[in-house]
């Protein structure tokens, strides 16, 4: 869960690896550093730490060269060190790398170059990559251009597992390469440069042209002076032209063009330019304190976009979910709850759906033919999620994903692709997302209750009111409440009961809460209650419940649990569309009908945690041992 992003070019290197790192750091932050062709010298700048004081520390922008790589680390292979940040080199420091993902037989491959006399740095997988290319390159007396590539295809066949790598060679200063398989890469073109990233959001500022690369890709992007007869004609690339070479911030006249090497290592004219309409100023906090905040109060915008969009894609996959009989969404985590939630709504027309955990569906899913698999994932590079989309292709099921990156690995696995149109969300706490995808379940549900021919319409009106029932949770008087209350929450541990459709956003109240405050939570059924956990109730363990709308024949049922807590002496804050005497503390939200009460539970939820997080003083938008995106096992 690492991020990363290379450039060749014109433009200062540094500069852009610099701004690109700070926005990729919600991947990882526990390390970083970048390497840097300068005069036909490789540089090598890493330390602990983020981005801003490493870069400081280091003196990146001391770097002039235009051919660079650079890497956010979030550790999974040897502890947080200078040694295990990356770049990493080879013996002789020709090479450099840096890698997103894990090399599953990297063990097999260290001892075996260790045996041929290599020497290694750090305890990390990553560092096998740049050893192997380095042995590999052995088998030439005076390597070219083209023996250099033809090395990088030879290593991309020994290696197993997730990776998505970017390489620098000072003997082809000229050349950046990069490799994918199983974890994000991104190709953005412009004249006169090229750039590689985990994501968009590392080189939106420069471009909005992207090609999303595919598994077993290789890119190679290659400068070189249009005037010469050594142009790119000889690799048969794709030119960018130069057009602009009279700008102030160029430092030279170079053209940069880009070569794309499919997984039989053939080069391929397949991969497409995709235009982003993303601004980069929907990455940019907007006056809030925090990115978590401003996603929270964008959501009843992004549920409205989510609530219009993909209507074709929308329609399709309700008719598979009417053709096939056994139906899994498989998830991971905030995206797994929304799926928990969509079961409660089409069991209330006899259609039986199960969310699964991505990482145990290989193991209890009866998958053939006859299923549909449905996966969502809000990078749509979720490591447990796609391998259970491809599993399920593999058995020769539908599948079908609901996604927020456009060109993601899930998009382009699954048979039916339903985008969520919630733009790009930095904090690592997921917010807006989790409505959207709601969003898009809520109209599946509507779509499929229409097929079999019930009357949706009353569920089918209340879209274009659920944004309204949104804002009102999210409202300047409800936020200082919620704030106030978080400040009197003292105890160190904390329950988050429901029941029905609101017992995932209970599990969902939980997750938020423990990931940005460092707090002990746990969601359950109330009923659960008293089957072990209520002995736990004292001054250390509050609760809060989430109470259903007063239209459900629930709310008796929550507000009896409610009676055997406060019998205990225990502290109770309540989310309730109704006044309730016996809790000690009450978040107000809309009555709305049961089947739309998700919308309104999650955002108080959300809120709750943001504000306790903010009193404890915690980094909200990148809590400690987390990434955004989960793209390894």
């Amino acid at each position: 869960m690492c991020g990363i992003i290379g450039y060749i070019g014109n433009r200062k290197a540094s500069e852009i690896l610099l701004k690109g790192l700070k926005r990729l750091e919600y991947r990882g932050y526990d390390s970083c550093g970048i390497g840097i062709i300068d005069n036909n010298n490789l540089i090598i700048k890493k330390d602990v730490g983020r981005v801003e004081e490493v870069a400081k520390k280091e003196d990146f922008l001391g770097l002039n060269g235009n051919v660079a790589i650079g890497h956010n680390r979030w550790a999974t292979h040897g502890h947080v060190s200078k040694e295990n940040a990356h770049p990493h080199t080879d013996c002789k420091a020709e090479l450099c790398i840096v890698h997103n993902g894990i090399i599953s037989n990297y063990k097999k491959l260290k001892k075996e170059l260790i045996s041929k006399g290599h020497k290694f740095k750090s305890q990390t997988d990553s560092e096998v990559i740049v050893h192997l290319i380095e042995e590999e390159l052995k088998k030439y007396k005076n390597p070219s251009e083209e023996d250099y590539i033809n090395a990088v295809k030879e290593v991309s066949k020994k290696l197993e597992g997730s990776y998505a790598i970017l390489i620098l060679n000072k003997n082809f200063p000229h050349l950046l390469v990069g490799l994918k398989n199983e974890s994000p890469l991104i190709l953005g073109v412009k004249e006169d440069e090229c750039f590689l990233g985990s994501d968009i959001s590392a080189f939106l500022e420069w471009t909005k042209e992207i090609i999303p690369l595919e598994d077993g890709d290789i890119v190679v992007l290659r400068k070189y002076n249009p005037n010469n007869n050594c142009n790119s004609s000889k690799i048969n690339n794709k030119s960018i032209n130069n057009k602009n070479n009279n700008k102030s911030d160029k430092i030279g006249a170079v053209s940069v063009s880009y070569s794309i090497y499919n997984k039989n290592n053939n080069i391929t004219n397949e991969r497409k330019k995709i235009t982003i309409n993303w601004d980069i100023e929907s990455a940019e906090k907007a006056g809030y304190d925090h990115f978590m905040l401003k996603e929270i109060m964008e959501e009843p915008d992004v549920v409205k976009n989510s609530s219009i969009i993909c209507n074709d894609e929308i329609k399709e996959l309700a008719k598979a979910l009417h053709e096939y009989n056994r139906i899994y969404i498989v998830a991971m985590g905030t995206s797994l709850h929304a799926s928990m939630i969509a079961e409660y709504w089409f069991s209330k027309l006899n259609k039986l759906v199960i969310a699964c955990d991505s990482s145990e569906f290989l193991i209890k899913g009866i998958v053939d033919k006859n299923t549909l698999v449905i996966g969502i994932t809000q990078s749509g590079e979720t490591y447990d999620t796609v391998k259970a989309i491809k599993y399920a292709k593999e058995k020769g099921a539908k599948t079908a994903t609901i996604v927020n990156v456009l060109g993601s690995t899930a998009t382009r696995e699954a048979d039916i692709t339903i985008m969520m149109g919630s733009g790009i969300e930095i904090s690592v706490c997921a917010t807006k997302t989790y409505l959207s995808q709601l969003m898009i379940l809520y109209r599946l549900f509507i779509e499929y209750g229409e097929i079999i021919g019930k009357d949706m319409s009353l569920y089918r009106n209340e879209l274009k009111n659920i944004p309204e029932y949104i804002k009102e949770v999210i409202s300047e008087k409800e936020r200082i409440n919620i704030k106030n209350i978080a400040k009197k929450l003292t105890a160190k541990n904390y329950i988050f009961i429901s029941k029905g459709i609101n017992l995932p956003n209970a599990l969902e109240g939980a997750l938020k809460f423990k990931e940005i405050t460092y707090l002990h939570a746990e969601g359950m059924s109330s009923g659960f209650l008293k089957h072990g956990t209520i002995s736990l109730i004292d001054e250390n363990m509050d609760t809060i419940a989430l109470v259903p709308p007063s239209n459900s024949n629930l709310f008796n049922s929550v507000v009896s649990n409610i009676e055997e807590i406060k019998a205990r002496n225990g502290k109770v804050v309540g989310i309730s569309p109704v006044d309730i005497d016996m809790v000690d503390y009450l978040i107000k939200i809309p009555n709305v009908l049961e089947e739309v009460s998700p919308f309104v539970y999650a955002p108080a939820c959300q809120l709750l945690a943001y504000y306790k997080a903010v009193e404890l003083g915690r980094d909200v938008d990148k809590p400690r041992g987390l990434a955004k995106s989960v793209t390894v096992e």
